[in-house]
C-alpha cells in the first residue's frame, strides 16, 4: 500500500513540474485563449442541444405521444442548463 501511495506522489511531482515550466514560458496566454475557444464551443454546443430538445418536446406534444406539462418542464430543464451556462461564466470571470 505504501508502494503505490509513494508512485501517486511521484506522478503527481512530476506533472505539476511540467505545468509549472510551461506556465513560464509563457503557455499562460495560450491556454487563457484556449479556453475562451472551448468556452465559445460548449456554450454554443449546449444552446443548440438545449434548443433542440424544448423542439422534440413540442412537436411530441402536438402529435400527442408526451404532455404539455412535459413541455413545460423541458422549458425549465433548458432554463437550468442555461443558467449553471452563465454561471459558469460568471466562475471564470472571477479568475481575470
Amino acid at each position: 500500500m505504501k508502494v503505490k501511495s509513494t508512485l501517486q506522489y511521484f506522478i503527481l511531482a512530476f506533472f505539476l513540474s511540467l505545468t509549472a515550466s510551461v506556465a513560464y514560458a509563457g503557455g499562460l496566454d495560450t491556454a487563457t485563449n484556449t479556453m475562451t475557444e472551448i468556452k465559445t464551443w460548449a456554450f454554443s454546443f449546449g444552446g443548440v442541444c438545449a434548443l433542440c430538445y424544448l423542439i422534440y418536446n413540442v412537436i411530441m406534444a402536438f402529435m400527442e405521444k408526451k404532455s404539455w406539462s412535459d413541455v413545460g418542464m423541458a422549458l425549465v430543464y433548458c432554463s437550468l442548463a442555461g443558467g449553471a451556462l452563465y454561471a459558469g461564466n460568471w466562475a471564470l470571470e472571477l479568475f481575470k
